[in-house]
């Protein structure tokens, strides 16, 4: 698995048109791609976070003046197997094979892959989620399944035994850095390095570092307009099980996995005799503040990753990217987890930082988790492969407008038997947003223009009839664009008796 592969020669017409591009050398630039799990773009500053006042990301809003911040920035399918395989493959669920709880196949071409042939050292740390062995890396190290927070263990080979794994100490996401420092530190002479930084922070149980116990301890933060939400006209949401926690729930998920320390915060609310509605807010507040102190360790490593470049004098021809696998509730609707295609679920944070574009841009069109393929094979000079779905963002990265960008975006969960969050389908445009639930034959249909929390469903309202028969078109037409011809309700992929791990 640590073998190199055969390198093979890349496309001269492809390093031409990033040279013109970028400004670029023959020589192809270092790659860092930080992915977190679960980080939600509406808990950071840059994306003027609601939390702003407390900054909750210093680090990451740093990154974003000095690079590119997408601001529509989508997943395919929020859910962290999907996602993941999406950003390797440059494919849809229904094109990579990855539709919930399918082993990914490793045969099938990933941009890392590409990247090893045409020369690059490419390395890979933290958690992958995949079930199947990593390929195209010619160093990998990973968490078994979703691994844990304190004192995590890591392998290089998915025997059962695993007679290969690493126990280490200390927080996972400081290990995971260091490792990927490393790694910056010792990178070959020789050959450009891709190197692809996966966190498990954000994901649940929100153990935080020792470190970020007593921030955020005196502070009441603000809840979100929808917390309260009664999902009126929204029976999907009703049904569902991806509710914010109870404090008891709270306090058994920040106990799991730890030896002998207590991460669950000062006192047991669930303790107190509250009345419903106070109990209602220390639940928000118990659950935020886990979570953004969790989430403190991404921003972290994310500083000290982009400093490191510039300490080896190698940020100038560095791409850094930091994007999470998928959104996340942090209590909107009422709602924890993802899965949905609802906003917060829907969309991710994407920052590119690559010195040669201008610093400190923001780009309104859509860009989705598909894009990072073909987006670094050719700022790598790499040929892109015809059957890759995604577009390159170099256009935008370089400040260009063009005319033929995407105009809608489609979205699919599959696995109905994870929240009981019913199978849905969605087309976005900018304004309108349209969902349709197979199953039920029912629709939701949202201006987020007038309606940006997506809170009045106007697929039943006559007045709309036109504009529904417009968005159920434009659901048609995107699925005959992309291929899709998956029937409307997929059969679950669940395996029996496995716990939900995404």
């Amino acid at each position: 698995m640590f073998s190199n592969l055969k390198i093979n020669q890349f496309l001269s017409l492809a390093i031409v048109q990033a040279t013109a591009v970028f400004g670029l050398s023959a020589a192809q630039p270092n790659i860092v791609f930080i992915l977190s799990d679960d980080h939600a773009y509406q808990s950071i500053g840059s994306y003027d976070s609601p939390f702003k006042d407390f900054n909750p990301t210093p680090e990451i809003d740093n990154l974003a003046e000095e690079g590119t911040l997408f601001t529509n920035s989508f997943v395919t399918n929020s859910i962290c197997a999907p996602s993941r395989a999406a950003i390797l493959t440059g494919k849809y669920s229904h094109m990579n094979g990855v539709r919930a709880w399918e082993t990914f196949d490793g045969s099938q071409t990933t941009f890392p892959q590409l990247l090893q042939e045409a020369g690059y050292h490419t390395v890979l740390v933290g958690k992958w989620h995949l079930k199947s062995d990593p390929t195209g890396f010619d160093e990998w190290l990973i968490l078994p399944g979703q691994g844990v927070y304190e004192d995590p263990t890591f392998y290089n080979d998915t025997n059962y035994k695993r007679p290969n794994e690493l126990q280490t100490k200390g927080y996972c996401s400081d290990v995971i850095t260091r490792m990927a420092e490393e790694h910056i530190k010792n990178r070959p002479a020789d050959k450009p390095l891709a190197l692809f930084v996966h966190h498990k922070a954000a994901h649940t149980p929100f153990q935080w570092d020792p470190r970020d116990a007593d921030w955020l301890e005196n502070d009441t933060i603000p809840e979100p307009s929808t917390l309260r939400d009664t999902w009126e006209g929204r029976p999907g949401i009703a049904q569902a099980h991806n509710k914010v926690p109870n404090i008891e729930q709270l306090h058994a998920f920040l106990a799991q996995g730890l030896k002998g320390k207590d991460r669950r915060g000062k006192g047991n609310p669930a303790d107190r005799k509250l009345s419903p509605q106070e109990r209602a807010t220390a639940r928000y507040q118990f659950y935020i503040k886990a979570y953004l102190r969790c989430a403190k360790s991404i921003d972290r490593s994310v500083g000290e990753i982009n400093q490191l470049l510039k300490d080896e004098k190698i940020d100038d021809n560095t791409v850094l990217i930091y994007m999470a696998d998928q959104g996340f509730y942090l209590g909107e609707h009422g709602m924890s987890d993802k899965r949905w295609a609802y906003e917060q679920s829907f969309r991710t944070p994407l920052i590119i930082k690559f010195p040669k574009a201008k610093s400190g841009q923001r780009v309104d069109q859509f860009a989705l988790n598909i894009d990072l393929a073909p987006t670094l094979l050719e700022l790598a000079g790499v040929e892109i492969p015809a059957d890759i779905q995604g577009s390159s963002l170099v256009p935008l990265l370089n400040g260009e407008q063009p005319s033929s960008w995407r105009e809608r975006i489609y979205y699919r969960y599959y696995d109905d038997k994870g929240y009981r969050i019913p199978q849905h389908q969605a087309v976005r445009t900018d304004r309108y947003k349209l969902i349709y639930f197979p199953k039920e034959q029912r629709y939701e249909l949202f201006d987020l223009e007038k309606d940006p929390t997506e809170m009045h469903n106007l697929a039943e309202n006559p007045e709309y009839s036109a504009l529904m028969d417009k968005m159920k078109v434009n659901l048609k037409e995107v699925r005959e664009e992309l291929k899709e011809e998956d029937q409307d309700v997929y059969p679950s992929t669940r395996e029996t008796g496995k716990k939900n791990q995404h």
